[in-house]
This record gives C-alpha cells, sequence and structure tokens, in this order.
C-alpha cells in the first residue's frame, strides 16, 4: 500500500509516492506469481498490474480479480493488451452471456460460493490460487481488501511506502485504520533504508 505521510490515498490513480517506490511495486510484481485484486480497482484505476522492469516483463504475474456478479469493465487494459499475463476471475454469477464474453477474452473463470454473508471466504480463494500453482500473492487493492486480509490473518508480510506529501484532495480516502491493524496483528515492523528521497518503507513481518 502506497499512502501519503498522514495515511491517505487519492480515490483516483494519480500517483503519491515516487518514481523510486514505484520500481519498489514492480520488483515486488516480479517476485510474484499472482497479483490480487478486486473488480473495483480495474473499475476505478485501470491498471496494468505488470512487471515494468525492463528484461522481467515476461515475469509479470497472474491477475487474481475478486468480482462476485461480474460487474467488471469489459473494456480494461488488462483485457485489451497483448497479453503476457493470465487473467484468472473469481465469481459467484450465473450469467452465462457475461461468463461467455470474458472468456472470449481469454480469462479464466473460476465460480466460487459465497459464504452465509453472501462475501466470499478469503482464505478459500488462497486456497484456489494455491490449487491452481500459484504459491505466491501480491495484493494490490483498495483500502477494504486489504483490511479484511490483514483481520483475516492472511497476510505473511505487508510493505507500506509512506510519501512526505500531506494530501489536501476532496477525495482522499484515510487508510490510517490499515495501519493500525498493521501494528496490532505483526509482531515485527521494520524501517526499510531503501533510498527513496523523501518517501519511506515500512516491512512488516
Amino acid at each position: 500500500l502506497a499512502c501519503s505521510s498522514d495515511f491517505n490515498i487519492l480515490n483516483n490513480n494519480t500517483p503519491i509516492t515516487n518514481q523510486h517506490s514505484k520500481k519498489i511495486t514492480h520488483l515486488l510484481r516480479y517476485e510474484n506469481e499472482g497479483i490480487l485484486t478486486t473488480y473495483k480497482t480495474i473499475n476505478k484505476d485501470d491498471p496494468k498490474l505488470n512487471c515494468r522492469i525492463n528484461g522481467l516483463e515476461k515475469f509479470s504475474p497472474t491477475i487474481l480479480i475478486i468480482d462476485r456478479f461480474l460487474k467488471i469493465n469489459k473494456n480494461s487494459q488488462i483485457f485489451n493488451k497483448k497479453s503476457y499475463s493470465k487473467v484468472i476471475l473469481f465469481h459467484c454469477s450465473k450469467n452465462k452471456n457475461k461468463i461467455n464474453l470474458l472468456k472470449k477474452k481469454g480469462i479464466k473463470m473460476v465460480f466460487i460460493k459465497t459464504d452465509v454473508d453472501n462475501f466470499f471466504n478469503l482464505k478459500k480463494i488462497i486456497k484456489k490460487c494455491y490449487d491452481l500453482g500459484i504459491h505466491s500473492i501480491l495484493v494490490e487493492s483498495g483500502k477494504k481488501l486489504i483490511n479484511n486480509m490483514i483481520l483475516k490473518n492472511t497476510i505473511n508480510e505487508f510493505y507500506l511506502l509512506k510519501s512526505d506529501k500531506v494530501l489536501k484532495n476532496k477525495n482522499k480516502i484515510n487508510v490510517s485504520i490499515v495501519n493500525k491493524n498493521l501494528n496490532k496483528m505483526f509482531k515485527n515492523k521494520k524501517f526499510v533504508n531503501t533510498y527513496l528521497d523523501k518517501d519511506k518503507l515500512i516491512h512488516f513481518y
């Protein structure tokens, strides 16, 4: 997660941290077999979710998307580029037209039943990823999924990148609850000196 010095993120795709911090994100993408996100992040930011380090592009992770009711924008970049990453979508929809449309785009559709609260069990999704041969996952998403995964104890380690900026934008989203839960759930915290100019990197493990 990348945030401002006062623990805010923007409700759009505007960068908060600097170029050096972005390179760490791409390195983490290279090091993991899958990258987990939600349809909301795809629809809002339209990210590429690939590794853009010269020479390592072919090691981009498999894109894993949580989208219960198939609300994802079918014109998203990840569906329309010359794909060097697989896309796997977890859903519980019975809309055959949407399912077939997404399948034609080369997306692997995985049906998962929801729990009694009508939400997915995150541990079931992680287990399914493991069964599909994806044994290391990087999570890049919004506040809700990240916080839920922390509270469900499904994260082994966490990288928090903090900018020196203070956000004054009205559309900012405060993620201080994420930082609070990180400090509560993880025993160890390390401030990493990565020479990121004015950005800071905190490693929870």
